[in-house]
């Protein structure tokens, strides 16, 4: 019976031992983590980091390519357009900063085909909370478009520019930021 129960405990610490990844450390996970963004980083993509505010805005840390800032909003510049060549690819890494509860302020970036009625897709969008406030009926003026995001949260979307030139809007689509001027434009040249 002894023998048992001592193959029994040997048993249960392997497999335990073996569901726990097998020993990795929480700094080899780091470094993995580390050397993914470097790879990321390094694939020739413009990356554009934008920061969802409690003032609902978009806004960035400092300058970035292609970002055209208007007024700060605390320590973080207002963005108000993209600028893009035709054909570029583009990464959006979207991070809400909040100091309130996500079901009261959560962010997304939504880009629209060129002529969609951005007011009535806003509108429409209002009452999807199903769908992260996206209507269904728009899903296919969308563009790209990322998660909605809490406090602290981030989701990164790639997309190719639109060939045509002019002006697309971004918007987050939480109910109250369209109309509360969280708004952008990305102007393809």
């Amino acid at each position: 019976m002894k023998k048992l129960l001592i193959n029994s405990f040997l048993l249960l610490f392997v497999v335990a031992f073996a569901a726990c990844g097998g020993g990795e450390t929480a700094e080899q996970t780091q470094q993995e983590e580390a050397e993914q963004e470097q790879a990321t980083q390094d694939d020739g993509v413009r990356t554009i980091d934008l920061i969802g505010t409690d003032d609902l805005k978009f806004a960035v840390e400092g300058e970035q390519e292609g970002v055209v800032t208007n007024g700060t909003t605390g320590e973080f510049a207002i963005v108000e357009a993209i600028e893009a060549a035709p054909g570029e690819e583009i990464r959006i890494n979207l991070r809400t900063v909040s100091s309130m509860p996500p079901t009261a302020m959560s962010h997304n970036f939504v880009l629209v085909e060129m002529g969609t009625d951005t007011d009535a897709f806003a509108r429409e969008s209002l009452s999807a909370r199903d769908s992260d406030y996206i209507s269904p009926d728009y899903e296919d003026n969308i563009i790209a478009s990322t998660a909605m995001l809490g406090d602290g949260e981030s989701d990164t979307v790639t997309f190719t520019v639109p060939e045509e030139p002019g002006e697309y809007d971004f918007i987050c689509t939480f109910p109250g930021h369209y109309a509360g001027g969280m708004v952008g434009k990305l102007i393809v040249e």
